[in-house]
């Protein structure tokens, strides 16, 4: 483990001092769709080089940092003009990488860019920079902690309203503010525990210090289970709030399906087991991402793709967040009653596989109210909130079924917050998890009076578990699994 730990720091070491040897650069714009500018970004000890080589200027002082020039650009070595930009330099450690930064805003052609890069690929120490390394080395320079890096992905990669302010209050310190208020208290137990193992008997330290130790544990671990209880909300906005269309054959799925995505997603047909496999389509709700499934009638059957077809029905209902089941309305007796009808269909739908989803929210849709008179519409107000009748034809309650179902979703996601941050990121859970395990093993051997060593020990690693989190302690592969999201140029 310490040889392990010393090989660590090394290649900190030498990362540091290497990256003051390499100067890297990309473009910070996307590279396939032709804009009308691309910006390519140089970081290093070395960026203004470029800066005075390409704009021909001698002297640096011509440069304030952070204010924008208008330079014609040229080859060093041909002297062709190459294009004329603006240009900028962040002056380092206020950069967003903590190094000198260089910024051409050139005109947005290939041609254009992969003239710069040719002159810039012929610099001593210069190189193209790998897929995430600009925000890496922020993070080594102490620019951004893990958290702000995976919430700046986050904000790059965000689809919707709702996963923008997620992943901005995240990229911001959100988590970081609230996980490194957690580590303090720790580190500051583990050394006021250590110092009662180490000193207690002879230097006469107070013997309520160690109670003040286990009251200060006892409200983190209170306090990071119920930053566990979170329903994985967090995570749900992150990815994509995932809802599978249930129902039997004909009860309209692919209908709705095509309803919500406004477009013909699906096909639809009177014939019964069209659709044999999952669909998948990704729509934004009041700001939310859904991830829409539409399914297989399910039914039992001899045909075996349509047996497949319903068994990965039930396969992607149970990996889901939230279930829509429709039922055609004219198969229930408007005479009996409707809530133990719809009870019973359910029961008979979920039995076909022997599958329960009791614990998954689920939204009931009678589908084909236009089939019946007014009369009878009547008796759905009697109906539970989570069933609403809509008509997928004439279009009839559609809008009331996209408000519950919008309200639904926001319950599972809730308002991203600054001040009450949830998890975001499998990570996260798992090092957590591991520090509530590692702080109830404290708890317990503290208050049963056994090893007071081994208790600390216990303190230590649930410690180390936090600060994994945001980066304080680290491994490689950690940084790898991080930074490999990125594109190249950020």
């Amino acid at each position: 483990m310490i040889l392990k730990q010393l090989r660590l720091y090394k290649n900190l070491f030498f990362y540091r001092y290497s990256s003051s040897l390499s100067t890297i650069f990309a473009l910070a714009t996307g590279y396939q769709i032709r804009s009308g500018v691309a910006i390519i970004r140089i970081s290093g000890s070395l960026a203004t080089q470029s800066l005075l080589k390409l704009t021909r200027e001698t002297k640096l002082e011509n440069f304030q940092p952070k204010r924008l020039y208008l330079k014609k650009i040229y080859h060093d070595k041909t002297n062709d003009l190459i294009d004329q930009c603006m240009t900028v330099w962040f002056k380092g450690p206020k950069s967003f990488t903590g190094e000198d930064v260089v910024e051409f805003h050139i005109h947005g052609s290939k041609a254009v860019a992969s003239a710069i890069y040719l002159v810039l690929s012929s610099f001593p120490n210069y190189r193209l920079a790998e897929p995430g390394e600009f925000s890496k080395r922020a993070y080594l320079n102490g620019r951004l902690d893990l958290t702000e890096a995976e919430g700046l992905i986050d904000l790059i990669n965000a689809q919707t309203e709702q996963q923008r302010k997620q992943s901005l209050y995240q990229m911001q310190g959100s988590l970081k503010e609230l996980y490194e208020r957690w580590r303090i208290d720790l580190v500051k137990s583990l050394a006021h525990a250590e110092a009662y193992i180490d000193f207690h008997e002879d230097q006469h330290i107070e013997n309520d210090i160690l109670t003040d130790v286990i009251n200060k544990v006892k409200v983190t671990y209170d306090s990071i289970s119920l930053h566990l209880q979170d329903h994985r909300r967090g995570e749900i906005l992150r990815d994509g709030c995932r809802i599978a269309i249930l129902g039997a054959p004909n009860a309209g799925k692919s209908s709705l399906l095509n309803i919500l995505t406004q477009k013909p997603t699906a096909i639809v047909s009177p014939i019964a087991g069209t659709t044999r496999d999952v669909i998948e389509s990704t729509i934004d709700l009041g700001g939310y991402p859904i991830v829409l499934c539409d399914t297989a009638g399910l039914r039992i059957t001899n045909d075996p793709i349509e047996n497949e077809g319903v068994s990965r029905a039930f396969d992607r209902a149970n990996a889901c967040d939230l279930l829509i089941i429709v039922i055609d309305i004219s198969t229930l007796s408007i005479n009996e009653n409707l809530t133990e009808q719809i009870d019973k269909h359910l029961s008979d739908l979920f039995t076909i596989k022997s599958s329960s989803f009791n614990s998954i929210t689920k939204l009931i849709v009678l589908n084909k109210i236009d089939l019946v008179n007014e009369n009878i519409q009547l008796k759905f107000n009697q109906l539970n909130v989570n069933v609403i009748p809509v008509s997928c034809i004439s279009s009839v309650n559609i809008q009331e079924f996209l408000s519950k179902l919008t309200k639904y979703i926001a319950e599972k996601c809730t308002e991203p917050s600054f001040t009450t941050p949830y998890l975001t990121n499998e990570r996260h859970r798992i090092y957590l998890t591991q520090t509530v395990e590692d702080l109830s093993m404290f708890l317990t051997l503290i208050n049963s009076n056994n090893d007071l060593v081994l208790a600390v020990e216990y303190l230590r690693l649930a410690t180390r578990s936090l600060g994994t989190i945001t980066g304080v302690v680290y491994t490689e592969e950690l940084l790898d699994v991080i930074f490999r999201d990125f594109c190249i140029g950020k």
